[in-house]
């Protein structure tokens, strides 16, 4: 029972940094996009710094991670999200696409740093289940994202393409990352 405590007491910061990102992320301007209001750039960069933010993350946790299934995930998050980078920036160079910083993706990219800046500051128990919590909150973030502003305002079939795949894949994510969740908590 003591043990319990401590992970409760020890995952209680990152939970409540978890729950401020994520007000963060859902504050932000994609969320209340209307369809057409971004551009493919605009895309380009909020899809080029999640995938960033997603290896980052994983790639600075993944060796300090307890759980074999967490470690697992994080593995996945650095191969699953290098892939769907390259294949956006091939896309968007192929297009000629620009990714152009804007409201929506620079809260991404720091809120991607500040995350990862917390994360250093766990172990064990407490650092799995915070990084995972921090997956289901960014993943469900994007998930709505995708479906709310980033594919219904692509300008090309090319984008909108590409964001229909990851979108799959994004979905996917989520529903791993809630059972590795699951297991954590039996």
């Amino acid at each position: 029972m003591r043990t319990k405590s401590f992970i409760a007491i020890a995952v209680l910061p990152l939970l409540l940094f978890g729950c401020a990102y994520n007000k963060t992320m859902a504050s932000s301007s994609v969320l209340g996009a209307k369809s057409g209001s971004l551009t493919d750039p605009e895309i380009a960069a909020i899809v080029t710094n999640a995938n960033q933010g997603e290896i980052d993350q994983a790639n600075a946790v993944v060796n300090r991670l307890s759980s074999s299934d967490v470690k697992a995930f994080a593995q996945m998050m650095i191969n699953d999200h290098t892939a769907a980078l390259g294949s956006a920036r091939d896309l968007f160079t192929h297009r000629n696409i620009t990714a152009m910083e804007n409201a929506p993706s620079r809260p991404l990219a720091a809120g991607s740093q500040q995350l990862i800046s917390t994360l250093s500051n766990a172990s064990g128990m407490a650092l799995d289940h915070a990084y995972m919590q921090a997956q289901i909150d960014e993943h469900q973030w994007l998930l709505n994202a995708l479906d709310t502003s980033l594919i219904p305002s692509a300008q090309t079939s090319d984008v909108k393409a590409l964001l229909r795949t990851q979108r799959t894949a994004v979905a996917a994510h989520l529903d791993r990352a809630k059972q590795v969740m699951g297991s954590m908590m039996h």
